[in-house]
C-alpha cells in the first residue's frame, strides 16, 4: 500500500513541476490558431498527467497532507482520511464543491472517512483543508490538519 502511495506521489511531483522523471522527446507545437479554446491555461492532460490521474482514481489509501489530485470538472475525487470528526474547508469555495463525507469500509476492512470533492472551474490548483478534532466540539483546536490540492485541467 505504501508503495502505491509513494509511486502516486512521485508521479504527481514529476507531472507538476521540477525535473521530469524521464527525458522528454521534443514535440511539435500546434500553431495558436489551431489550438482549441478549451486547452487554454493548463490545457488538456498529457500522458504523464493522465497516468497520475488514473493512479489517484484507483487509490484507496489514506490521502497524505500535500497530495495533488490531477482532475477535471467532469470528475468527483475521493479524499481518504482516517475515521474521525473532520471539518472540510475549501480555500476558495468557487473552485470546488464538497459533495459528500462519510465513513466507508475499504476492501481490506479499514474504515476511512471519505470526502467527495468536485472541481468547479478549470485551470486552477484548488486547495482544501481538512481539520480533525477530538470529539464533536467544533471550537476545539484541531489535532491534525491536512491540505489537499486539486490541479484542475
Amino acid at each position: 500500500m505504501r508503495t502505491i502511495l509513494l509511486a502516486s506521489a512521485a508521479l504527481a511531483l514529476a507531472a507538476c513541476g521540477g525535473e521530469p522523471a524521464t527525458p522528454v522527446e521534443p514535440t511539435v507545437e500546434t500553431p495558436a490558431a489551431e489550438t482549441p479554446a478549451a486547452d487554454a491555461g493548463h490545457g488538456a492532460m498529457d500522458g504523464t498527467m493522465q497516468a497520475a490521474d488514473a493512479a489517484d482514481d484507483a487509490n484507496t489509501a489514506e490521502t497524505p497532507d500535500g497530495y495533488m489530485f490531477h482532475t477535471d470538472t467532469t470528475k468527483v475525487e475521493a479524499v481518504h482520511l482516517p475515521a474521525g470528526a473532520w471539518t472540510v474547508t475549501p480555500v476558495d469555495a468557487t473552485q470546488v464543491e464538497i459533495v459528500s463525507a462519510a465513513d466507508e469500509t475499504m476492501g481490506d476492512g479499514a474504515v476511512h472517512h471519505v470526502v467527495k470533492v468536485k472541481p468547479l472551474v478549470r485551470d486552477v490548483i484548488a486547495k482544501v483543508t481538512f481539520d480533525r478534532r477530538e470529539g464533536t466540539d467544533a471550537a476545539a483546536a484541531p489535532v491534525e490538519t491536512r491540505t489537499v490540492n486539486f490541479m484542475v485541467h
